[in-house]
């Protein structure tokens, strides 16, 4: 698949909900980079390929790939909130099918159904070298909407 055939999205739509993500301690461990949301419940949110992250210099060890997915899925669903409201992972399971080897990982999370309490995304995971994006992994997410206090 090209690297151009994947889902584009707005930096600006829930500006809140990229700077709620960008500001938690484990999204600058990893060095997320949240590429922004739409309106009917996709995201976009990619890691760029460090050694450390890796078990071997190359290949993105898997329980990484989960949380990458985990990001991209739960924010899929909270992007289609209200500002002000965000989601919190209830759950997740994750099927890794390719080695998660490129210069970078793009996840991609599309909500399929959120409620006041519960909101389910599928998320996929692409390994991109290049112009080429390999599926990686795909992960089914589950989360818990709730508004922020204000």
């Amino acid at each position: 698949m090209l690297l151009s055939d994947l889902p584009s999205v707005s930096a600006l739509h829930r500006a809140d909900l990229r700077a709620a993500i960008l500001a938690m301690p484990a999204s600058r461990l990893l060095g997320l980079e949240v590429r922004g949301f739409d309106a009917q419940g996709v995201s976009r949110i990619e890691l760029p390929v460090r050694a450390e992250l890796t078990f071997d210099g190359r290949v993105v060890q898997g329980g990484l790939v989960g949380v990458l997915a985990d990001y991209a899925g739960v924010s899929a669903a909270a992007c289609t909130l209200p500002e002000g409201w965000i989601a919190a992972t209830t759950g997740f399971e994750v099927h890794n099918v390719a080695p998660a080897a490129g210069e970078r990982l793009v996840a991609i999370g599309r909500a399929q159904h959120v409620g006041r309490s519960v909101g389910v995304s599928r998320a996929e995971v692409y390994a991109v070298q290049g112009d080429t994006a390999t599926l990686v992994c795909v992960a089914t997410t589950t989360c818990r909407p709730f508004e922020l206090p204000k």
